[in-house]
């Protein structure tokens, strides 16, 4: 055997070592294993992305709240992040202690309740001295994803003739 042709068998059999035998029962597999629900507030499961909003849905205020974001949408301005919190439960109620980028305080806070509009909980924002009331309804994670790809594409960009970013003093 030819040494090239070593070199060339030699990764392909040990490549060929690392694949994995399926197990006999998919239920035992740990990829298949069922995702544990999050904190909870009653029957709502905090892991799981929601919409919090209040007034009319077309010209009231909104917040993403999803597992590392946490996204305040103001009914006459532009997108605010706040630092991304997990919940406190407390006394049947979770509350997100967060802050906005300038550092106003921002406290979120969730009670087991309906809303006459689907709302699976009852939500009260704080933000500095002003306070907000309105419902929580789930997302899907495909909704925050379209939101984000969204945002995504309303960031401009323009670039010079070599693909650099305009404004972009690195050599």
């Amino acid at each position: 055997m030819k040494p090239s042709l070593c070199w060339i068998l030699v990764p392909l059999a040990l490549l060929g070592a690392c694949g994995g035998t399926p197990t006999e029962n998919a239920a035992d597999d740990p990829a298949n294993a069922a995702v544990q629900p999050g904190p909870m507030l009653g029957s709502v499961d905090l892991s799981r992305p929601l919409q919090l909003r209040g007034g009319a849905l077309e010209t009231g205020w909104r917040i993403d709240l999803a597992p590392g974001r946490i996204l305040y949408r103001p009914a006459d301005g532009k997108p605010v992040p706040f630092y991304p919190i997990s919940p406190q439960l407390t006394d049947g109620k979770a509350v997100y202690p967060t802050e906005t980028p300038d550092g106003a305080p921002v406290t979120i806070t969730l009670r087991p309740g309906t809303c006459g509009d689907g709302g699976v909980v009852l939500a009260e924002v704080r933000i500095g001295a002003r306070v907000l009331e309105g419902c929580g309804h789930p997302q899907t994670i495909e909704q925050v994803h379209r939101d984000m790809y969204n945002e995504a594409l309303a960031v401009p960009y323009e670039a010079d003739n070599a693909g650099n970013a305009v404004g972009n003093t690195a050599d």
